[in-house]
């Protein structure tokens, strides 16, 4: 009886072993289904929103060796300027995408360090300057010299550098973003506001979902792949904090996010 009570026992326990193991092996399989599904709409997204600016880089360039003798100056500088904006596109999706997959695989690697906030916000403001200017845009830095922030310099120019050229392209011409900071216990919390064109209640609680990512036109026809956001959303919760949204329709949008204050 004690071996055949062991024997149960041992039995009792292997089943136990198996089934544990089929669950986790059902949760990967359904992760990797996931990671798929999410990866098969970032490339559909992707790829169109490199055709477009691809397309408009060949078509001008076309147009100006095919009839180079026809147009003057102004007409050769406008075409000049539009392809310029879409190599600029191209680029900035680039950089996010190259992100994006190195975060994924491992290979970026978290660097926290004592950040002084307002050179980094300056320094993204300045690097954004002509597309604000492009659309008259105003961006008033209101962040104080005086707050430290315990963050991967990197990550935070990428959080920045995405949440202000959100802001730029859902803003209209001659309109105001306005970027400040406040200390909330052992975080500050960043906040990027604009007088836009604002979210609807109900696209909310999507526009940071990896599940719902979606491009969407600016107010002068810019195009985007939703990306940049999610790569905000990665790297504030790498530091553990928090980001998030608050938003009315034709009154603009408010991004805010919390990173650690540098303690000594």
């Amino acid at each position: 009886n004690a071996s055949k009570k062991k024997a149960y026992n041992l039995l009792e326990f292997k089943n136990y072993q198996v089934h544990k193991m089929k669950d986790e092996i059902d949760e990967q399989s359904n992760k990797l289904k996931q990671l798929n599904s999410t990866k098969d709409k970032f490339f559909s997204i992707i790829a169109h929103d490199l055709k477009n600016p691809f397309n408009s880089i060949t078509g001008f360039t076309e147009l100006m060796i095919e009839n180079n003798e026809m147009y003057d100056s102004a007409k050769r500088l406008k075409f000049l300027k539009i392809i310029k904006g879409s190599t600029t596109k191209v680029s900035s999706l680039l950089d996010n995408l190259l992100i994006w997959a190195n975060s994924q695989s491992g290979k970026l690697k978290f660097n926290p360090k004592n950040i002084n906030l307002s050179q980094p916000v300056a320094d993204v403001v300045s690097f954004l300057e002509i597309q604000a200017i492009n659309k008259d845009i105003s961006i008033l830095n209101m962040v104080e010299k005086n707050i430290f922030l315990k963050a991967d310099e990197n990550m935070l120019d990428t959080i920045l550098r995405n949440l202000i050229s959100n802001a730029i392209k859902f803003t209209p011409p001659k309109g105001e973003i306005q970027i400040y900071a406040t200390l909330k216990n052992d975080f500050t919390e960043i906040t990027v506001k604009d007088n836009g064109v604002g979210i609807s209640e109900a696209d909310i609680p999507t526009i940071l979902n990896v599940n719902e990512i979606s491009s969407s036109m600016g107010t002068s026809n810019e195009q985007g792949s939703g990306l940049g956001l999610i790569l905000c959303k990665d790297f504030v919760e790498s530091h553990g904090g928090e980001i998030w949204v608050e938003s009315i329709v034709n009154k603009g949008s408010e991004f805010k996010f919390t990173l650690p204050i540098w303690k000594e």
